[in-house]
């Protein structure tokens, strides 16, 4: 049975409208003129860090400033309520006997914040975070950590995400991967990083693991 690597951001959690109103909040303190929907959008999953130097050349020791009061503005907005998208609690409850890990680029206490305000922590077997790796995705180190953490090798998991970046790392690490289409990254973009499934709700996961295994098997 594969193990789950999933990404929270445009898969679990609907939270682009947070993630702009934070960004755009840590901008203004530092006087810089806010950023639009669409210029965020196919970067989520990616660090601040690496966001700014793509969106506006910035780097150094400004923008760590920057990632620092975005992510306390973004806490407190989670604070006020996190949606999840459908089916979610409902489809994590059917797959409660594997074991179940996060692969977001969100700091580890950060995941674990938004999994607690959204009611669905209980379901994860490990929860890691992207500070606790060296390289972000589209590297393997996330999902590699994050399968280790699970005490499964990369082969016998599968990452689920709805960006570009999950995707790769999680082909470059030896995983499966999920593409989850209703999310933030573009369609083509992610068919272009050849996931080996889709899914157009998060309650599709379940036949989508079948099948996988159902492929592992034969692949043996």
């Amino acid at each position: 049975m594969f193990a789950l690597l999933i990404d929270i951001d445009g898969t679990l959690l609907e939270t682009l409208d947070a993630i702009l109103e934070a960004m755009n909040l840590a901008l203004a303190e530092l006087h810089e003129p806010p950023l639009q929907t669409e210029e965020l959008r196919p970067l989520i999953g990616m660090p601040v860090q690496r966001q700014m130097k793509l969106l506006r050349g910035m780097e150094g020791p400004v923008v760590e400033k920057l990632a620092d009061r975005y992510y306390e503005h973004f806490r407190a907005i989670i604070d006020r309520g996190v949606r999840l998208y459908p089916g979610v609690p409902t489809t994590l409850e059917s797959l409660a006997g594997r074991r179940i890990a996060t692969v977001s680029t969100r700091r580890r206490d950060e995941a674990r914040h938004m999994l607690r305000v959204a009611g669905i922590e209980r379901y994860f077997t490990a929860i890691v975070g992207g500070d606790e790796v060296s390289r972000p995705k589209p590297h393997p180190d996330l999902p590699r950590f994050a399968a280790n953490a699970l005490r499964v090798p990369p082969s016998q998991a599968v990452v689920v995400g709805d960006s570009l970046v999950d995707i790769e790392a999680g082909r470059a690490a030896g995983t499966w991967t999920v593409a989850a289409t209703y999310g933030y990254g573009e369609l083509a973009t992610l068919r272009e990083a050849r996931p080996h499934a889709e899914i157009a709700r998060f309650s599709d996961l379940p036949r989508a693991l079948a099948d996988l295994e159902d492929e592992g098997r034969h692949a043996q």
